[in-house]
């Protein structure tokens, strides 16, 4: 079966430029039901539009995470849904699942590319950078805080980072398994990066400078401990906990830990 971490259909190609989809001419349904090419050395994307659609100015560019990790699979449609319709936001999601064969490397060299493509044209079309929230998943919160060096030294600056649950050091081998763990998270965590530099990792890099970023983890997530440690490494960056919730809580229908970080969301988003 084809790779496919949005939805169980594939989706069909459509040429658009960032400007058709502030401004869409066809419905907002329709686009949401094909892959966008805005250029074609960029990775496809998919939209979401909020309930309404006239004047749109704030925006959330979304990466999401592997599903063999965050155990999502086929959902990050619905999550973006839920992202377009609960924050009121248009959410630009880059679509990389049929890339997946490419290394870290080269994934992140091209999810870099679109990042900076999609940044470049909203701000053309008269979106404030204030207006542009980064938004990834567990390993995808990963590469957005990675390839912040690399945004820096080219003065691509986001108004905001909103991060679940990332991996910051890559240190994932564990002796004595607490009960509370997901006793599988570290090892698939230790396979996806294997071979992986130690400059991936966030947390050996303090030089970087991040925007106002908010981070949301479960308390029962493997991944705290190191998380709570990078967070206190920049002051710019909160971390909000969630009980009763793991990694990948993102994909969960318990309403109390939807509430829980729906909460925290919306008073960062409105701050």
């Amino acid at each position: 079966m084809k790779h496919n971490e949005f939805d169980y259909e594939e989706k069909y190609k459509l040429y658009r430029n960032v400007g058709d989809l502030l401004h869409p001419t066809i419905s907002k349904k329709n686009i949401s039901n094909y892959r966008i090419i805005i250029s074609d050395d960029c990775l496809p994307l998919r939209i979401f539009y909020p309930t309404k659609v006239s004047n749109l100015r704030d925006v959330f560019i979304y990466i999401h995470g592997e599903e063999k990790i965050t155990n999502c699979e086929k959902k990050y449609a619905a999550i973006s849904t839920y992202f377009a319709k609960n924050y009121n936001r248009l959410v630009i999601s880059i679509d990389y699942d049929n890339y997946t064969n490419l290394n870290l490397k080269k994934l992140n060299i091209l999810i870099y590319s679109t990042i900076k493509k999609i940044y470049i044209d909203l701000i053309n079309n008269n979106i404030f950078k204030e207006n542009i929230t980064l938004v990834g998943d567990s390993t995808s919160a990963n590469k957005i805080l990675f390839l912040t060096r690399k945004m820096n030294k080219e003065n691509i600056e986001f108004g905001k980072y909103l991060l679940f649950y990332p991996p910051v050091s890559g240190k994932y081998s564990i002796n004595k398994l607490d009960a509370n763990f997901d006793i599988d998270l570290f090892p698939k965590l230790k396979l996806y990066y294997k071979g992986v530099r130690k400059s991936l990792f966030p947390i050996n890099d303090k030089e970087i400078r991040y925007p106002e970023t908010l981070i949301l983890c479960g308390k029962i997530d493997p991944l705290l401990e190191e998380i709570n440690d990078f967070v206190n490494m920049h002051k710019e960056i909160k971390l909000k906990v969630i009980p009763f919730a793991n990694h990948g809580f993102l994909g969960t229908d318990d309403k109390e830990i939807i509430n829980e970080y729906n909460n925290f969301i919306i008073k960062f988003l409105n701050k």
